[in-house]
């Protein structure tokens, strides 16, 4: 080994001893050929960035073409991004030249894991890209929104060492808001979205939320427009409620276009041939949306049955339709507006030693209202009140019409016990 190293020196010095005479006797040329080595080491490092600073290159250890890890640079090549020529190192390497370069030196790290570490290592870092708080550390809030904003992309300009004479990334040539309304864009902190949420992102930022608090993977949804998720703001909500947060089924606390929200169309019920029409638009001018929903009703088509038994437990619609905060249920035209919602067929009551008696609902709909006998004198339940004559007599049930004033006599008793051959129902 001794040996080895003996030898290796006096190779060193042969080679320095010839330089050094070449230097002394050449030292024009000499410098001509130092300048040329020197630039093209420069050109050539300069050149690998680049490369290594490629979507193309990132792709050979993220080459699935899919969503989730692995997939990101196919999954980028289908988002906005990728068309507005925003590419792997303009997101993942803060502005400036020392942001640029330290992602640089972040990815040698990257590169050595590629190939001397296992793969779960690597699926479990790229998973973790899928917490909140681990993406806004690859991707900072100030590095969306040094294109998302006048006031970042300014103050970080005048603050950093933005280039060294080279471009490096499309970072670089972004000036706001000259670029931001090229590309058609807002200013996130002084202008409305013009979609139908307001998202009110410089508040969300003052509390101390991150842009990946609510746009996490928005360039590798495998989308156009990766836009937030609805249950991202429920949850969030949800964990750090105050009193001033609009409950998450207030909808237009939110949604400016209430159109987008509430139902244009009626709400048809058809559980009998009798339907009901459910308005949106009339209840919302009195009641928000979290009156109803969802703690009376999902915010799912078909998920509630409304039948009758509905109406005697003051669930569902009856428990404001009780004529208390709203009109009663028991005004049945006030819902029911194609026709008053009677048995179809008469009610039958059986007495012993007469012939039974036939109970119309339908003859009686067409002279009187239901709450004419509805609940005063009877509930709107079958079998709950036994009948007997002697209450027809004082006043009572049909007596209270049937008393020779207001419809016949409750005495004429051939005008009811008419059908002998009926059965009870």
């Amino acid at each position: 080994m001794g040996i080895f190293f003996a030898r290796l020196l006096n190779i060193f010095k042969t080679v320095f001893n010839v330089v050094k005479r070449f230097i002394t006797s050449n030292p024009k040329l000499s410098v001509l050929i130092i300048l040329i080595l020197t630039a093209s080491y420069i050109f050539i490092n300069i050149e690998i960035l680049h490369y290594t600073s490629a979507p193309k290159f990132c792709q050979h250890c993220h080459p699935e073409e899919k969503t989730g890890p692995l997939s990101e640079v196919h999954t980028w090549s289908k988002n906005i991004h990728a068309s507005a020529g925003i590419e792997c190192l303009d997101c993942h390497g803060k502005p400036g030249f020392i942001g640029y370069m330290r992602a640089k030196m972040g990815g040698l790290y990257d590169v050595y894991a590629e190939f001397l570490k296992p793969k779960e290592y690597k699926m479990t870092v790229l998973q973790k890209a899928s917490e909140p708080a681990y993406a806004a550390k690859l991707v900072p809030s100030e590095t969306c929104l040094f294109c998302h904003s006048d006031e970042y992309n300014q103050n970080i300009r005048k603050n950093t060492w933005m280039t060294i004479g080279i471009k490096m990334r499309k970072m670089e040539s972004i000036y706001n808001p000259e670029f931001r309304k090229k590309m058609n864009m807002i200013d996130v902190l002084t202008e409305q979205t013009r979609g139908d949420v307001e998202p009110k992102h410089k508040q969300h930022l003052e509390k101390g939320l991150t842009c990946m608090d609510c746009h996490l993977g928005v360039a590798h949804g495998g989308e156009k427009r990766n836009l937030t998720k609805m249950q991202t703001c429920f949850d969030c909500h949800d964990r750090s409620r105050t009193p001033k947060m609009p409950k998450n089924e207030d909808c237009t606390s939110c949604h400016r276009q209430a159109d987008r929200v509430i139902p244009k169309d009626p709400i048809t019920f058809k559980r009998t041939g009798n339907p009901v029409d459910f308005n949106h638009r009339t209840h919302t001018v009195s009641s928000n949306c979290s009156t109803c929903h969802s703690s009376i009703f999902q915010m799912k088509k078909d998920s509630a049955s409304v039948s009758y038994k509905e109406h005697l437990s003051a669930t569902l619609c009856f428990k404001c339709h009780s004529g208390d905060k709203a009109f009663s249920w028991k005004n049945c035209t006030a819902c029911h507006k194609q026709k008053t919602p009677a048995p179809p067929v008469p009610i039958t009551y059986t007495v012993k030693g007469a012939s039974p008696v036939n109970f119309s609902h339908e003859f009686h709909a067409k002279a009187f209202s239901c709450e004419s006998c509805h609940t005063k004198h009877w509930p709107m339940q079958a079998g709950i009140n036994k009948m007997k004559m002697e209450d027809l007599y004082q006043g009572k049930y049909c007596g209270s019409c049937h008393n020779g004033s207001v419809a016949f006599s409750s005495m004429d008793c051939a005008k009811c016990h008419i059908d002998k051959g009926s059965t009870k129902k």
